[in-house]
């Protein structure tokens, strides 16, 4: 039996000659170089710029640009793998080796060549971290036993029991890969220092004002990037969309809420166009619990929490005032694993008798003598909503909140050290794979990125069973059941999911799409301006 070959190329011939059929009437424009990209950034500034190390959009939205992965989800066709650095790659019949070659002649900015040298050291440093470097993802590599280098352009990955997800986990965003040589020669790379083989070159960073970046003219695709250069503007999120509404930027990242989306288009007219806002996203927000305090080691306690939030009445309101409105439990609405609306109401916190579930909240605090419970709830500073949301929830129980709303640096400060009750978070959510969205509950001992900071062998033998399960319906169930049991220990309470409707310039092509996730095309290589330059 002969080993499944994939090639990125043929699938994307495929995909625009179907797309042909389909839109003969229309057919896209081609691509014309020039212009500077005007982004604002509103999550705050990076508190690294290492993409193994964060969990944080302030990161990868600015990054991302000036990096190559080795493969990437398939935005065009979400949540599908296609290859970045990997030309093509193939997969044994026993689904243990993932065996990829490299595109050739790939060059880093400083001009050295990139081998599958470089990519084993970046996988290595993610997946077995060396003294004093953070690595989020550890623990979603766990089952990777080798990597091996034939030759410079082939890196073969060996798993040591199949994996489900293995190409979904590989083609994290976070997986950047980096400069071998540079890594040995300079204790600053890449945590102070950007230089990547992406399609932008990085120029400077200027904290609290601007980050900078230019075409690389040596980008291993050719005709891409499209663009001169990119200016991100670090501002608020209200700024960002004050900036937007006065023509200072050509789109931002941010959703809009229904009253945005009308300012900006009933100023600006044709001069905008309106993209996305169908489907949800794979952005969860919530609020981590942390296990290591004594009050909040009791699931008990935890599932009171979870009660008291009264997500169907608040779904409308939230609506107005955020683009995280949609409600759903930990897998996202309308995607294959997740629940319709009726079975998703018998689980802890999702039911319709918000009465109910807060007389069973109060019964269960008072079961576990914390009748008068106190909580520190650590917030992001651009999500003071949810942590006032959140406080007026848990006062129907009874439960007193010091909610505390800060900005992105002392947030990462905090999580480090864990001093918080509740902490805003959300999982790495550039794909809806379970294994991809559930990673975050691995056992904090392996796995920093859980805020939750438990270790729990059930759920590791929920998720390892799903994850090793290749028939769909029987892996559906098993994710269901996974779904189920972390709901019932609430070991966080999960907000709203996204649902992301953007307003950009009208001469902006490459984003047309209603995205499933804010981490595809983050590298910009496809954006560009019809009609040439601008400013």
């Amino acid at each position: 039996m002969k080993p499944t070959v994939f090639r990125p190329q043929v699938f994307a011939l495929l995909a625009c000659s179907l797309g042909a059929s389909v839109h003969a009437q229309a057919p896209a424009a081609s691509p014309v170089k020039g212009g500077t990209l005007v982004m604002p950034v509103h999550v705050g500034e990076p508190s690294t710029y290492d993409c193994h190390g964060t969990n944080s959009p302030a990161v990868m939205w600015r990054v991302a640009p000036h990096y190559s992965t080795l493969l990437k989800i398939n935005a065009d066709n979400f949540p599908q793998v296609t290859g970045d650095l990997a030309r093509s790659w193939t997969v044994s019949p026993d689904n243990l080796s993932y065996r990829f070659t490299l595109h050739p002649n790939v060059k880093f900015h400083d001009g050295s060549a990139l081998t599958s040298a470089d990519v084993k050291a970046s996988f290595d440093r993610l997946r077995n971290p060396p003294p004093g470097v953070v690595s989020l993802r550890q623990g979603m590599l766990a089952d990777i036993t080798n990597i091996e280098t034939p030759d410079d352009n082939t890196v073969v990955f060996t798993f040591k029991r199949k994996n489900a997800a293995a190409l979904q986990l590989l083609a994290m965003p976070y997986a950047c890969v980096y400069s071998a040589k540079l890594m040995a020669s300079d204790p600053s790379y890449p945590t102070k220092r950007v230089m990547g083989t992406g399609p932008f070159r990085f120029v400077r960073h200027t904290p609290g004002s601007e980050w900078i970046g230019e075409r690389f003219n040596d980008y291993f695709l050719a005709g891409k990037p499209h663009l001169d250069g990119i200016r991100l503007l670090n501002v608020s999120p209200v700024a960002a969309t004050n900036a937007l509404l006065a023509g200072q930027v050509h789109f931002t990242m941010q959703g809009l809420t229904p009253p945005e989306v009308a300012r900006v288009t009933g100023a600006r007219g044709d001069k905008v166009v309106v993209r996305g806002g169908g489907a949800a996203t794979t952005f969860l927000p919530w609020f981590a619990i942390n296990n290591q305090r004594d009050g909040l080691k009791d699931p008990r306690v935890r599932r009171a929490l979870n009660l008291a939030l009264d997500r169907w009445g608040a779904s409308k309101a939230m609506e107005q005032i955020t683009p995280m409105f949609r409600v759903g439990g930990l897998l996202r609405p309308g995607s294959t694993f997740a629940r319709d609306d009726a079975e998703l109401a018998r689980l802890p916190g999702f039911g319709r008798d918000i009465e109910a579930a807060r007389k069973e909240a109060k019964r269960l605090l008072a079961a576990a003598g914390q009748s008068n419970l106190k909580l520190t709830v650590v917030n992001n500073r651009a999500f003071t909503y949810f942590g006032v949301y959140v406080a007026d929830q848990l006062s129907r129980i009874g439960v007193t909140v010091d909610h505390q709303a800060l900005d992105t640096p002392q947030v990462a400060a905090r999580r480090i050290s864990g001093d918080y009750d509740l902490i805003f978070d959300s999982p790495a959510e550039y794909s809806d794979d379970p294994s991809v969205q559930l990673a975050y509950f691995e056992p904090f001992s392996t796995n920093r990125a859980n805020l939750a900071r438990f270790g729990d062998p059930k759920v590791v033998e929920l998720y390892q069973a799903q994850l090793q399960d290749f028939n769909p319906q029987s892996r559906k169930q098993r994710v269901r059941d996974l779904e189920a049991y972390l709901m019932e220990q609430s070991y966080v309470m999960p907000l709203f999911w996204q649902s992301r409707k953007r307003v950009m310039d009208a001469q902006l092509r490459g984003l047309e799409g209603d995205y499933g996730s804010n981490y595809v095309k983050i590298d910009l290589a496809d954006v560009w301006f019809e009609g040439g330059a601008k400013k």
